[in-house]
């Protein structure tokens, strides 16, 4: 069992709400689409989400994660997957968000590989996620080693880099200070 199992039933009230008002003029979404939230968790992001887009998938390898999402609504599906081997066509989608989840990937790259073999041409790869290179993020990372996540962070150029790698052209943004938001478009 993972640790985001053992811990879905208290996940939202320990990382707290998203705050989707911050984030809505970075997020290049697409209302007349399905956007799949990878990494999706408790569906805290997608809760919020759903009424910016056509409809919300919520995909996250942990059942109970899912089975809080269930909680909040009924308006999403939910999905048992990992990001390696999404289950879907290629060519499928139209957005993918990961919001602070690409860190605690275990395959980062496959992971982008198949976003990418998924997303329809023009698509949009969406990733939220902590800066390694700013300071008090430094923290962060340290608490993720104890409990024993195994996460493993990235600048936004290197990530974009990795990105670029695959086939994606680039742009990012900084919302804030410790974060940063990568479009990688298809």
């Amino acid at each position: 069992m993972s640790i985001f199992s053992k811990v879905a039933h208290r996940y939202d009230n320990f990382v707290g709400k998203f705050n989707l008002d911050d984030l809505l003029e970075y997020l290049p979404l697409d209302s007349e689409n399905i956007l799949l939230d990878l990494g999706g968790g408790t569906g805290r992001a997608a809760e919020q989400l759903q009424d910016h887009v056509n409809e919300c998938i919520v995909l996250d390898p942990s059942y109970e994660m899912l089975l809080e999402a269930k909680k909040k609504t009924d308006r999403f599906l939910n999905i048992q997957a990992v990001g390696e081997a999404l289950p879907f066509r290629d060519n499928s989608m139209k957005q993918i968000f990961l919001n602070d989840s690409f860190h605690h990937i275990k395959k980062q790259r496959e992971t982008l590989e198949e976003s990418f073999r998924v997303l329809k041409p023009g698509g949009k790869l969406i990733i939220r996620e902590f800066d390694k290179n700013y300071f008090w993020n430094l923290f962060l990372r340290f608490a993720e080693f104890i409990v024993g996540f195994g996460s493993k962070f990235y600048s936004p150029k290197n990530l974009a880099a990795i990105c670029e790698e695959i086939g994606f052209q680039t742009s990012w943004e900084r919302p804030n200070r410790s974060t940063f938001i990568l479009i990688a478009e298809k």
